[in-house]
């Protein structure tokens, strides 16, 4: 083979691995997966302006894991005791049934009763006719009216009605259309447009306030925040959806870039500035600029070196045996965290240095390589080590926006800035409604009643300070 006729993007490192014949069939197997990719991405783009459709994405089953290899899971596994759910449940009515006398012995004693809880919903309609009393003044040439309640006037659809729909499209991630169908079937007269003004415009400066407060009061009271952010459509052109949160709440925004210059205005920041708080995010180079305490995710970390696939065994087998020992050292750095030591961070940091040492080739050339970039990342993934409140990953934050993306896969995205509000307002009080644990149904319709006799969201922020992680 005359490598010099080779017409190759990565002619110079395959030259410059001509010693080993085993890390150039490496490279050469990574450049043909690459290329196939890109070819098949070219074929499916041809395919899609020509009206037709690309490959469909399959996923590849996923491997059985052997029993006698431990299965490394995020976080260690919590006890687990089952628990009398009859404590949690509400009960409405209570119902007596009595024995049949007529089958009771003469020596029957009464013991009492046992409770059976039975749970049941009413799903029916609630329809109020309102008479206004109305009285005529001749003198004054005035008619007197009675009001309705404030949260009446101006509509035809009560409290109740408007928050169950928002609960059932957010909550639920049931479309209009199968919102109004679902009303329709216990005789609910209504349309698809207004239960889209329902979503969009009903309270939507009151629920935009409350998104506003989330997030000011969370970020104010947050020991640590996290950020990702996921693909979004926003009036037919491509967006961001990113997410700001901890344990505690979640604050979701609609963005026209990625850039680190659409990413400061949510903080506040000016050119040059950062946030001065811990922060847990990918490696992605738009977050690098957010805080001066940024840690970075350990799970993508270790996920590019399970992105490897080695054709060859003693590759393989390097490969497998170094996994194992990332999975070790990210247990040692969870027991640093539960108990923080001076010295144990000490020898952590030089295991570090031991592990992923620039010396101590490995014998595979892209392996080599992917060790090469971590270690240029060392300050950041063991920031842990400085603030032990930082979550080792970043799975907080891709919880939370995996509801924009599965609402992206039902809704595909928003056309008016209205809708665009709502989808911040709404994904934000659903997710910190989900870590405060507070009914999601009745906050919404604290609000949409304008009762508001419910703790805001932000208030409750106030009293708990984020200590743990997902």
């Amino acid at each position: 083979m005359n490598a010099d006729h080779l017409d190759l993007k990565h002619l110079n490192k395959i030259l410059a691995l001509s010693r080993n014949p085993s890390d150039i069939i490496e490279v050469q197997d990574h450049i043909i997966k690459k290329l196939k990719e890109e070819i098949q991405q070219l074929r499916d783009e041809v395919a899609r302006l020509k009206d037709e459709k690309g490959k469909p994405k399959i996923l590849p089953n996923v491997p059985d894991i052997p029993r006698d290899k431990p299965n490394h899971q995020v976080g260690k596994s919590k006890p687990w005791k089952k628990e009398a759910k009859i404590t949690r449940i509400k009960i409405d009515r209570i119902q007596k049934f009595c024995v049949d006398r007529s089958i009771l012995p003469d020596d029957a004693i009464p013991k009492g009763f046992r409770s059976v809880v039975i749970q049941d919903i009413t799903f029916k309609t609630c329809n109020t006719e309102c008479l206004l009393e109305r009285f005529y003044s001749p003198s004054l040439k005035k008619t007197f009216e009675a009001k309705l309640p404030k949260d009446l006037q101006g509509t035809s659809f009560g409290s109740r009605l408007k928050a169950f729909a928002i609960t059932l499209h957010n909550l639920g991630r049931v479309t209009e259309n199968k919102i109004q169908k679902i009303l329709e079937s216990i005789g609910t007269i209504i349309s698809e447009g207004t239960i889209s003004n329902i979503m969009i415009e009903e309270k939507r400066e009151e629920f935009t306030a409350e998104k506003n407060e989330i997030f000011k009061t969370g970020m104010e009271n947050a020991d640590y925040f996290q950020i990702d952010d996921t693909g979004a459509r926003h009036a037919g052109k491509n967006h961001y959806l990113d997410v700001v949160c901890n344990d505690q709440f979640g604050s979701f925004f609609i963005l026209g870039g990625k850039s680190k210059d659409d990413l400061r205005p949510i903080f506040g920041l000016k050119e040059g500035e950062q946030i001065d708080k811990p922060m847990v995010s990918d490696a992605a180079q738009q977050f690098n600029s957010i805080s001066s305490k940024q840690g970075l995710c350990w799970i993508h970390e270790i996920r590019h070196y399970r992105k490897l696939t080695p054709v060859i065994e003693q590759h393989r087998t390097l490969l497998s045996g170094f996994i194992d020992r990332l999975w070790h050292y990210y247990e040692l750095l969870e027991d640093f965290k539960e108990n923080p030591d001076c010295g144990f961070g000490v020898y952590l940091e030089w295991l570090f240095d031991f592990i992923f040492s620039p010396t101590a080739k490995k014998g595979y050339v892209m392996l080599d390589e992917t060790i090469a970039s971590t270690r240029k990342r060392k300050d950041r993934l063991l920031k842990v080590l400085i603030y032990p409140e930082l979550p080792l990953h970043n799975n907080g934050s891709e919880i939370a926006v995996r509801e924009g993306v599965i609402k992206r896969k039902i809704s595909y995205g928003t056309r008016s800035e209205s809708g665009k509000a709502a989808w911040e307002n709404q994904l934000t009080i659903l997710d910190t409604c989900r870590k405060q644990g507070v009914s999601y149904f009745e906050y919404i319709l604290d609000i949409i009643s304008g009762s508001y006799s419910m703790p805001r969201l932000s208030q409750l922020l106030m009293r708990s300070k984020s200590s743990t992680v997902y």
